[in-house]
């Protein structure tokens, strides 16, 4: 790069440069207990992340998160919803490419602009900070499940928040068992592992009684998922 603004840090990685775009924090705030999505607004663009942890962050323990985005229209009317968590409650943040933001007419704080005239960064909002992510593949076979993909040190998954999207069901069973049938659900989960410092997924399986005459049959969700833990900044 010959012009323009570049910050690279000490591991040699671009923090901010005219060419990066950055993913800015456009909204914050806690599903409450009980309820199991919050609503959005409709106004959001279509491709923006909203990630989620347990309500405050933890220091010690273990949670399993599931969630993801629902974006529907019915009769012209568009509800964007993200669901997380079941009814514990948990802290999300919405967050957009730097392009789709407004520069700030606040006159203070750091703005850089690529060669076409869009935002690529903004000291006015917070950012998301990515510290780790892995591509998955979901397969009839695999749910690409691992307790540890993330290894950490001492508080670095206290506040972390995780890409809601992979965390939902990932395989839908009915099946027979002598003369009886049942249904099974198997979840992908964040697994946050205070203890160990760890990000991981886990499976949950919920299972329950069909009736006799029911079907049997496994739906399996596939193909590729990524997972991403970071922190607002």
């Amino acid at each position: 790069m010959t012009y323009a603004f570049k910050s690279i840090n000490s591991s040699g990685y671009t923090q901010i440069d005219e060419t990066s775009e950055s993913f800015l924090v456009v909204q914050t705030g806690t599903k409450p207990s009980g309820s199991y999505y919050v609503q959005l607004s409709s106004a959001l663009p279509d491709d923006v992340l909203v990630f989620a942890r347990p309500s405050g962050g933890r220091t010690s323990g273990t949670f399993s998160l599931a969630g993801y985005v629902s974006d529907f229209t019915t009769n012209g009317t568009r509800t964007l919803r993200a669901y997380m968590g079941g009814p514990v409650a948990c802290d999300y943040a919405v967050v957009k490419r730097s392009s789709q933001f407004t520069a700030s007419s606040s006159g203070f704080g750091l703005e850089i602009y690529n060669a076409s005239n869009q935002l690529a960064y903004s000291s006015n909002q917070p950012m998301f900070r990515a510290v780790a992510a892995r591509s998955v593949d979901l397969t009839t076979s695999s749910g690409a499940f691992s307790s540890a993909w993330y290894q950490g040190s001492t508080g670095s998954i206290d506040s972390a928040y995780v890409l809601l999207g992979p965390y939902s069901t990932w395989q839908y069973e009915q099946y027979s068992s002598g003369n009886e049938k049942f249904y099974r659900y198997r979840e992908r989960r964040a697994f946050f592992d205070y203890d160990n410092h760890t990000m991981g997924t886990k499976q949950l399986n919920i299972s329950g009684d069909l009736s006799s005459s029911a079907s049997t049959y496994v739906r399996t969700n596939q193909g590729q998922r990524t997972e991403i833990m970071g922190y607002i900044a």
